[in-house]
């Protein structure tokens, strides 16, 4: 997470020995935050943005709709996160829609204070640029799954990948329980299959342990078994 999505709202900013800032959060700002029921959208592809978003809580997703009315999802985005930065920076509209999965809250910051941040200190352009090159690290490996590995390794990937929050907030030895916001359609858009292929690999792995059920949510049970699957299931 950025580290200016906690900062102040007023307030004069601390001075580090070299002049420039001492901390991000250190920098007013102007925030708000708004809260969105699951389905709500957030903002559309084209729309014109210079705010900045970062989820307090929830999840967000962000997609792309075709003419045709086909659907990628990009990705989704958990608490801590940023979005929105691209319009933010380049003046131009949107690149994807953006829905709320769930209840989700989130902060906004205005994007004249993000580009009077990065002029003022080099701290926040590097913080800036790992974002960019984290997300562009993610598009990558996105784009070599699709390509490159059958549906069993594009699945368990991204389980392990949604599984990763989780799994810092779960006891040691125990099962990692998904939020229940990520249905089959959900996961299929994510890497490019149905979501009747991917129910049935589901069912195969909830069948050799693998996977469990807790209600309407999937628990990683055996997460070293799909670690095995996600390295070696190639096309």
């Amino acid at each position: 997470m950025m580290t200016w999505a906690s900062a102040h709202p007023a307030g004069e900013p601390r001075r580090s020995a070299g002049g420039g800032p001492a901390t991000l959060d250190a920098i007013p700002m102007r925030l708000t935050e708004r809260r969105y029921d699951d389905g709500d959208t957030i903002f559309l592809r084209g729309d014109p943005g210079d705010s900045i978003m970062v989820v307090l809580s929830g999840r967000v997703a962000l997609r792309l709709i075709s003419r045709q009315g086909r659907e990628i999802l990009l990705g989704i985005l958990g608490a801590g996160e940023m979005f929105g930065e691209v319009s933010a920076l380049d003046g131009r509209g949107r690149s994807a829609d953006a829905v709320a999965l769930g209840e989700c809250r989130l902060r906004i910051i205005d994007g004249r204070d993000m580009r009077r941040m990065l002029k003022q200190s080099p701290e926040a352009c590097l913080q800036m640029m790992e974002l960019l090159t984290t997300r562009l690290r993610r598009t990558s490996d996105q784009l070599e799954g699709v390509a490159l590995l059958n549906l069993p390794a594009r699945l368990a990937r991204l389980l392990l990948t949604l599984g990763e929050t989780e799994a810092g907030r779960t006891p040691p030895g125990r099962a990692v329980r998904l939020p229940r916001t990520l249905s089959q359609r959900d996961l299929g858009l994510l890497i490019g299959a149905s979501r009747s292929k991917v129910n049935v690999q589901i069912g195969r792995w909830i069948a050799e342990g693998i996977l469990g059920r807790e209600g309407n949510a999937l628990v990683l049970q055996d997460r070293d078994r799909l670690a095995d699957i996600a390295e070696t299931e190639e096309i």
